[in-house]
């Protein structure tokens, strides 16, 4: 879940949260004095205050999730696209973007560049701000700490299903390899809810939901993106079925 300024990361562990995402709380955590800073000012997920993070913190804050069992879904495609200092032009234009309602697009637009106004807003940090946010998603691979795959679509510029693509992309830019990256979407997904018993591999006896790819994502991630099929139980949902169903969303 979220973690709230008031509440901060360390007490969120120490009260039992099961999952954490967005990196919420990471970087206010490492922040010495926040306690003292106006919750305004720090910027969402702590955007506004990164460059005073005392990087120090990190193995502490690794050792607290791994040892209390906290989870954590990164969703770094919030950053990469809605934070990060790139133009909202290079995402507007993306092909995934014609599934989306004109309006939404619009607003996805507008809020990027009013986070981009912000007088507080420097280019130069909001770039070190996600490498920083790479930097504590490769430490919780290293370290230990469960990570799940999400995107928390639809936000600013990341359409359902295409953004998880987008997602598994970004950790593996954060130093996962590819097969770490995939787990995060399988393996411990179903490890994180119990299930591990008959879901998230490909074995004799367990749940058969299955994406069929045509090309090996452990040579490049990518490959996720060029689905041949799609298998639910005993259902299979070939590559055409999907691209029709697909241009009943597309408007351009």
């Amino acid at each position: 879940g979220h973690v709230s300024f008031r509440v901060g990361i360390w007490k969120a562990i120490d009260a039992g949260y099961s999952s954490i995402d967005h990196l919420d709380g990471f970087i206010e955590g490492m922040v010495p004095g926040i306690d003292s800073l106006d919750e305004q000012k720090t910027g969402l997920f702590g955007i506004f205050v990164a460059d005073r993070a005392d990087t120090t913190q990190t193995r502490k804050l690794m050792t607290a999730l791994r040892t209390h069992n906290v989870w954590v879904v990164p969703t770094q495609a919030l950053a990469e696209r809605w934070l990060a200092p790139l133009p909202s032009e290079v995402f507007e234009r993306g092909q995934e973007m014609k599934y989306m309602k004109q309006e939404d697009l619009t607003a996805w637009v507008a809020s990027k560049k009013s986070m981009m106004a912000n007088a507080a807003y420097e280019p130069a940090k909001a770039a070190a701000y996600v490498k920083l946010r790479r930097r504590l998603i490769f430490e919780c691979q290293r370290q230990g700490v469960g990570l799940l795959l999400g995107s928390d679509a639809p936000q600013v510029f990341n359409v359902p299903g295409f953004s998880i693509h987008h997602e598994l992309n970004y950790l593996v830019n954060s130093g996962l390899t590819p097969y770490e990256a995939l787990r995060t979407g399988t393996v411990n997904v179903a490890k994180y809810l119990g299930k591990s018993a008959n879901t998230g591999a490909v074995k004799a006896g367990y749940v058969s939901d299955l994406v069929l790819l045509s090309g090996n994502p452990l040579d490049d991630i990518w490959q996720t993106r060029n689905i041949e099929g799609v298998m639910l139980g005993t259902e299979w949902l070939p590559k055409s079925w999907i691209q029709g169903e697909l241009k009943k969303y597309a408007k351009r």
